[in-house]
């Protein structure tokens, strides 16, 4: 038996001849990821028929034995590994991109400068009366029992804000009435608390003044209020102010940091890409421009019959001036805001004057939706039967010179004197 010598060259299985063996030389490739070449053992085929177990011939892993053909020496041929060395590329470090931040500052609409009593800062606060007894009926603001308790509400919501905050507060409107809870009888109470619009908010009460003004009120022994409420329930829902009650946080937009980007090495050449961090980038704050509506200012007068003019009403800073104007201002406002939600902007109480008590008011509405003169007598006209500390006489009423009826209050002058002329005369002719 005989085993021809390994080789680089594949391995062949030569039957053996006199000749001596051709060994091929190794070719080599240009530089490929080829694993190292090691040539494998090689079995020749037994040359007896019977079955011969020949021991492996393992060649060595780098060196080939020498091989003698025809007195000539061959050099064994070694096979280097033809592996691609590990490449590394130099990490890429991105400048980093001076780029001031962006920061998107709150975006604030400028108030309306048409008229200075424009806004009103509305406190909306929930409160609890244990002791009225709820039904569908309180769903309607048109029912008798909405109106009753409504207007109880509302004298009782008066009476303690404008003595704590006089000229401060305006109003004090009934939003909604609902069940207490599944567990407990009674009524909720959405009520709005507004303030004037001048005043700053710096200057308006915190949330917890609000409430606490409400309870003391409640808690003094002395009181005469008509309607049960429960101290403990008054919860603030909105506000113009923030404190600890409700706090609301500005809107940030944070900056933008892109996260460090990390290339997968490859087997050809384990890459890492440096990390690359794009700076903060800001952007000038945003501000929108300030929108000027258009406003109307109606007159309006009526008279309360059942007052007692008095000499100090005259002077607008007298004590009685101030508490009658915040008076009809505070249960009157509401009915505006709640008869012309779209377009009655304020209420300003301008004067009074004797017969019992003339009171002279102007009413301010968006100028593109303002009501009519009739729809404005209505509405006030509706009201009389709810308002408390000062009574409206319907029939006295005028809109802009005109009478509730839709009269001209000078034409019925002018009337009413030729009619008496033409008396006259004929009186005189008899």
């Amino acid at each position: 038996m005989m085993t021809a010598a390994a080789s680089t060259a594949a391995p062949s299985t030569a039957t053996p001849t006199t000749e001596a063996p051709t060994i091929a030389l190794p070719t080599t490739a240009a530089p490929t990821t080829a694993a190292q070449t090691t040539a494998a053992p090689t079995t020749a085929a037994p040359t007896v028929a019977v079955p011969t177990t020949v021991a492996l011939t393992t060649a060595a892993p780098t060196t080939a034995a020498p091989i003698t053909v025809a007195s000539t020496t061959v050099t064994p041929t070694i096979a280097l590994p033809t592996g691609a060395a590990p490449t590394t590329s130099t990490p890429m470090t991105a400048p980093p991109t001076n780029v001031p931040p962006t920061t998107a500052a709150p975006s604030t609409a400028s108030p309306s400068t048409t008229s200075p009593s424009t806004a009103v800062h509305q406190y909306t606060i929930s409160a609890d009366l244990p002791e009225e007894p709820y039904s569908d009926a309180l769903t309607d603001p048109s029912s008798s029992e909405y109106k009753d308790l409504e207007k109880r509400v509302v004298a009782m919501c008066v009476q303690i804000y404008i003595k704590k905050f006089q000229l401060k507060f305006i109003y004090c409107v009934v939003i909604k009435f609902s069940p207490q809870t599944l567990r407990t009888a009674g009524v909720n109470a959405t009520l709005g608390i507004g303030f004037n619009g001048t005043v700053p908010i710096a200057q308006l009460p915190s949330n917890a003044e609000v409430t606490r003004t409400f309870a003391d009120a409640l808690n003094n022994s002395n009181n005469t209020f008509n309607v049960t409420v429960n101290p403990n329930s008054l919860t603030v829902l909105d506000s113009p102010v923030t404190d600890a009650t409700t706090t609301a946080s500005p809107a940030t937009v944070a900056p933008t940091t892109s996260a460090p980007t990390t290339a997968a090495p490859t087997t050809a050449a384990p890459t890492t890409a440096a990390t690359t961090t794009a700076a903060p980038t800001t952007s000038p704050p945003t501000t929108a421009a300030t929108t000027t509506v258009a406003l109307i200012t109606i007159r309006v007068t009526f008279r309360s019959l059942q007052s007692t003019f008095t000499s100090d009403l005259l002077n607008p800073s007298s004590t009685a001036f101030k508490q009658r104007a915040a008076m009809i201002k505070g249960q009157l406002d509401p009915v505006f805001h709640k008869g012309f939600p779209s377009s009655f902007k304020s209420l300003v109480v301008l004067s009074f004057s004797n017969g019992s008590v003339i009171n002279l008011m102007d009413l301010v509405f968006v100028n593109s939706s303002a009501p009519n003169d009739t729809q404005i007598a209505s509405v006030l006209s509706s009201a009389a039967q709810n308002v408390t500390g000062f009574d409206i006489e319907t029939a006295s009423i005028y809109v802009n010179g005109i009478i509730s009826s839709g009269v001209s209050h000078k034409i019925s002058l002018i009337t009413a004197f030729c009619l008496v002329l033409l008396s006259w005369l004929l009186s005189s002719q008899q």
